[in-house]
């Protein structure tokens, strides 16, 4: 069976347009590649769109509740940034717009943001703890079975103790785990 050769693009429907769009240009650095009453369609690489947004008009009275991942529907879109570095300069940059995540999380596998866009749709910010393998097997044992979600951290405390140069290890994982040696994991 063939696969798909990569993730090509979202599209939101939404009553906050210019909300999205404004919050989606800024947290991803994104441009646009084309834009109407109707339709937006923003990029952040040279792939020619990765979001669209389509408006569906004016707000309906009363106002939809912001998901943030309840109920039916997309949870979350996760994006894996390549280190904890890259992670720390983003969270620091996104903050400075008084954007903040809404849930970071020590998963084990991976070390989360997770971000609200003005709908409530959640994006979750990555980086990779793990090769594959050892991922899955982190999966697949007791650790994972009795907290498969994981724990909650504070990103500025994070940022501070990284910043201060503190082992990258105790960072990054759950007090359930041994802060084992990041060899695969680029500061």
């Amino acid at each position: 069976m063939a696969v798909p050769s990569k993730f090509a693009h979202v599209v939101y429907n939404t009553h906050r347009y210019e909300e999205m769009i404004d919050w989606y240009l800024k947290v991803f650095e994104a441009r646009v590649a084309h834009r109407d009453d109707t339709l937006a369609f923003l990029t952040y690489d040279d792939e020619h769109h990765r979001f669209a947004f389509r408006n569906l008009g004016p707000m309906p009275d009363p106002a939809p509740e912001p998901k943030m991942g309840r109920g039916p529907g997309v949870n979350h879109v996760a994006y894996t940034w390549q280190n904890l570095t890259e992670l720390v300069e983003l969270y620091k940059r996104l903050k400075t717009y008084g954007v903040v995540p809404v849930r970071p999380i020590r998963h084990g596998m991976t070390l989360s943001m997770y971000y609200a866009d003005p709908d409530g749709n959640l994006m979750e910010f990555q980086i990779d703890l793990m090769e594959a393998d050892d991922a899955n097997a982190f999966m697949e044992g007791p650790a994972f079975d009795a907290n498969p979600i994981g724990e909650p951290f504070d990103p500025d405390e994070l940022v501070a103790r990284f910043e201060a140069g503190d082992a990258v290890g105790e960072l990054i994982f759950r007090s359930d785990q041994s802060p084992v040696p990041v060899a695969g994991i680029n500061v």
